[in-house]
Formats: C-alpha cells, sequence, structure tokens
C-alpha cells in the first residue's frame, strides 16, 4: 500500500527481515534515476506551516528524520556528514579566522551547530524563511542545537531579501533543492547579487551543491549563475548515507585565488570533535571522478 501526499510516499514493503514501513524520499527538483527509502517506526509530528509541510519521523536505524513537502532532509544518525563538511571546510582555508558569518537555510539547527565549536567566531547571524521548522527540530532533535549559544541572533525571513554591506567573512547557504513547481528565491541573479554584497572581499561562501553526476542540470545552472557573481567556482563531494544516490556536493565560492583542497589553517578546526571531517578527507573531496563532468549524462545499460 502507499499513501501519497506532501508528507512523501510511505510504502509497505515486504522481504523478510526488511519488513517494515519506508519513506521514500519525493524527489520532483529532477527527473530522477533511483529514490532513497528510509525505513520508520511512527511519525512524531507534522505541520502545515505558511510554506510547507513539515513532517519528523522517527526512523529505525537513522533516528529523527526531517522531511520537508516529501523531501528527506537530513537523518539524526549521519547529519554531520553534510553539516561538517558545509562548515568546516571554508574554515579551514580563510586566510584569517573568521569572525562573522551569515547562515541562510538550514531550519534544523545543524550548520550553525558545528559553528558553535568554533571560539573565534564573535557573531552567527542565521535566517531560515520558517520558524515552525527550528521551533520543532528544537523540540525534537535537541542534539542538532547543542552548541548554540548567546553569538546566535536568528530571524525569520527569506534570505533573499537580506540587505547586508561587506559584513560576513564566511556565509553558508543550506537550503533546499530547487523545484520547478513552486519558488525557488536562493536559485536566482536577484540572491547571488545580495550575496556579493553581504561577503567581504576576502570571504567565502558555501553553498549546498546537489550532484554532479548523475543529474548534472542543478550542477550545470548553479556554476553558470555563480560565475556570473565570483571569480573562483568550486565544487566538492562526500559520502551521505541517507541522501539520494549516497553523496552529497557543495559549491564553495570565492574571489580569491586559493587552492580549496588544501586546508592551510586546520589548526582552527577542532578534529577530536568531529565524527567526519578531517584534513584527509578535506583534501580527497575535491578530487573528482572522471565521470564527474558537466555535460556528463546517466544513461542506463
Amino acid at each position: 500500500m502507499s499513501k501519497i501526499g506532501t508528507s512523501g510516499v510511505i510504502v509497505e514493503y515486504k522481504n523478510g527481515d526488511t519488513d517494515g514501513l519506508y519513506l521514500l524520499d519525493d524527489d520532483r527538483s529532477q527527473r530522477s534515476a533511483q529514490l532513497t527509502a528510509v525505513r520508520i517506526e511512527k511519525l512524531v509530528e507534522e505541520r502545515h506551516s505558511n510554506f510547507q509541510h513539515i513532517a519528523i519521523y522517527d526512523t529505525t536505524y537513522h533516528g529523527k528524520m526531517l522531511v520537508l513537502d516529501g523531501f528527506i532532509q537530513m537523518t539524526v544518525a549521519d547529519n554531520f556528514c553534510y553539516h561538517e563538511m558545509i562548515t568546516n571546510v571554508p574554515l579551514a582555508i580563510a586566510p584569517k579566522p573568521p569572525k562573522n558569518v551569515l547562515v541562510i537555510g538550514g531550519g534544523d539547527g545543524g550548520v550553525v551547530n558545528q559553528l558553535g565549536k568554533h571560539p573565534y567566531l564573535e557573531r552567527i547571524v542565521w535566517i531560515d524563511i520558517d520558524a515552525d521548522v527550528v521551533e520543532m527540530c528544537r523540540r525534537h532533535m535537541p542534539e542538532l542545537q547543542e552548541n548554540h549559544d548567546d553569538r546566535v541572533e536568528f530571524f525569520a525571513m527569506d534570505g533573499a531579501d537580506i540587505d547586508y554591506k561587506h559584513i560576513f567573512d564566511l556565509i553558508i547557504v543550506d537550503g533546499t533543492d530547487p523545484l520547478e513547481d513552486r519558488a525557488a528565491s536562493l536559485w536566482t541573479k536577484k540572491f547571488y547579487h545580495k550575496l556579493t554584497q553581504a561577503v567581504t572581499d576576502q570571504g567565502i561562501i558555501t553553498a549546498l551543491g546537489g550532484w554532479v553526476w548523475p543529474e548534472s542540470g542543478w550542477y550545470a545552472s548553479t556554476v553558470a549563475l555563480a560565475k556570473e557573481h565570483f571569480e573562483n567556482v568550486h565544487y566538492y563531494y562526500f559520502i551521505d548515507p541517507s541522501m539520494k544516490y549516497g553523496h552529497m556536493g557543495v559549491f564553495l565560492m570565492t574571489n580569491l585565488g586559493l587552492d580549496p583542497s588544501q586546508p592551510t589553517h586546520i589548526e582552527r578546526i577542532p578534529v577530536d570533535r568531529m565524527e567526519f571531517y578531517n584534513g584527509a578527507v578535506h583534501t580527497a573531496a575535491f578530487a573528482l571522478p572522471n565521470c564527474f563532468k558537466p555535460k556528463a549524462s546517466f544513461v542506463p545499460y
């Protein structure tokens, strides 16, 4: 049986030891070659906010799981893969220790949680369009916000409406996938122009990057957009078990002519507090397979 809606697709699967209910990632961002299913135990809470359907599930093996409009966003069990990599890679390569950081999106609190581990950061401005996501995750996934402190300033607003003038040494854009059937304000020229105004001359921006392969459309369009606004656009990727295809990518944008694969200032990172990130993983993430090319297509044999 299946239940289809904005909360995702729940499928009852029977095959011996794997019997159970699975939430099938309701990915409408592209014509997906495959989807991800996570075994669930029960729905913890769901809500229709002013912007989207929000659901948090108890899963069998992944801990709590956040689902927005049917899209699997993260699980407690492996959230650190993505959150550590989108946060610590730019911190390890910035010429000077960043002081002011802007986080756009990331309603689960995981990115801000990683930033909280860095005492040299002085100000963390966190913007998310949906305060309901932040509130639900705070109650049901408190471990993703345990390092939040008084350096954090939260504003419930559309990230595309920011108006800052060269304040931030680091900007992290942890938005949702761009969709054809709803507004995607974080994937527009207007937003990228706002980013150029908000970041300092020596600043670095990281952003959710999706998959170069086998879904290259998102990658190609975002690279083209980013190159209109920044001199250097890089891509790195890493394993992320709960995500489709088992990996995830991040864009790194800057006007600096540095080699992002070298964690020159890894001493800034409390590696002993990391579950995923280290210097070797940092460097390896920039080594892309030959099939990771903008025009590479995935064709079933």
